[in-house]
């Protein structure tokens, strides 16, 4: 039997002012069936004494700081270390939402034939926080593997596993700046049985920080053909695939226009990503890293106000959506 329910495992490096906001949460959220475990790269920005200080107050339970070789393997020690029967990944720049998480963590311990949890995320910009964008692909590219199990893959930030599955999903591939992008990729070609919950879990916050950001537009190219081509095989451009390629390169460029004249006459557009306004007002004398994690943590449970979550899953070959 695990010692924990769930394990939070989190990852840092050289970002201690975002790293107080979310740990700041994480550890206010925490309940004493949960733990709470860090890996730091070895950071030079006063991390290491700030996790020594949380661990000596008994508000994180596990903690390691030393050099390592990026982001996968600072999630693969803590995989190694965690003590909980279902893992949740918590980057160190980027806001969840914990009544949903424990959501899904309570569907894992209801369901144990569940291998894995993704669901929706939203994004914000840290210098623009008036809106968000909440994309509906991952639900469709979710609905394509249930139904047809074609490959496909999300980003991370809402992802759960559980522990005694790991022997079948593995640990994070380190040969890879987009951690998520092969691990999701992965474990939707091992015959693992995932659950889609309908709630939003993450937001990723869009920084000039982050691992995205600091790779150049043809290196992020290159490792996401590389990773796509290794998992989906290319198939056959038929006449209809020709017939859609074409007909879309024909409505790319007059699409701006269209929604201008969209915008005049007032019709509704659909959108993907769906962007919503965050309501954000800025408060007198506020930081500005508390204001964005504020606006985070107010625009998820709004939203999740307004979702009825749900678990879209398989058992013994009968599919069923789980109200919660």
């Amino acid at each position: 039997m695990s010692a924990y329910r769930v394990s939070y495992l989190v990852t840092t490096y050289n970002k201690l002012p975002y790293l107080k906001q979310v740990l700041g949460r994480l550890v206010a959220a925490r309940l004493p069936d949960e733990e709470i475990v860090v890996a730091d790269g070895g950071s030079s920005d006063g991390t290491p004494a700030f996790l020594q200080e949380l661990y000596e107050a008994g508000k994180i339970q596990q903690f390691v700081s030393e050099r390592d070789k990026g982001e996968s393997h600072g999630f693969n020690k803590c995989m190694l270390m965690a003590r909980g029967e279902v893992l949740k990944y918590i980057t160190d720049d980027d806001a969840f939402n914990y009544p949903a998480i424990r959501a899904c963590v309570d569907f894992m311990h209801a369901h144990p034939d569940v291998d894995a949890v993704m669901g929706y995320n939203a994004t914000t910009q840290e210098e623009d926080l008036t809106y968000a964008r909440v994309k509906e692909d991952p639900a469709v590219d979710f609905m394509r593997w249930y139904e047809h199990k074609e490959p496909f893959w999300m980003i991370g930030l809402p992802l759960l596993i559980r522990r005694s599955s790991l022997p079948l999903l593995g640990l994070f591939y380190t040969g890879v700046v987009f951690v998520d992008l092969e691990y999701t990729y992965r474990i939707s070609t091992v015959k693992a049985n995932i659950a889609w919950c309908t709630a939003l879990l993450s937001m990723h916050v869009d920084n000039p920080n982050g691992n995205f950001n600091r790779m150049s537009p043809k290196s992020r190219e290159a490792e996401y053909t590389r990773v796509r081509n290794f998992f989906v095989k290319p198939t056959r451009r038929g006449p209809g695939q020709f017939l859609r390629d074409t007909i879309e390169a024909a409505k790319r460029p007059i699409r701006p226009m269209k929604r201008r004249f969209f915008d005049r006459m007032g019709w509704a557009q659909f959108q993907n990503p769906e962007v919503f306004s965050t309501g954000y007002v800025p408060k007198e004398g506020e930081d500005h890293l508390m204001a964005v994690f504020r606006v985070c943590d107010e625009f998820m449970a709004a939203q999740n106000t307004l979702r009825k979550t749900e678990f879209i899953y398989k058992a013994q070959a009968v599919t069923k959506v789980m109200p919660h």
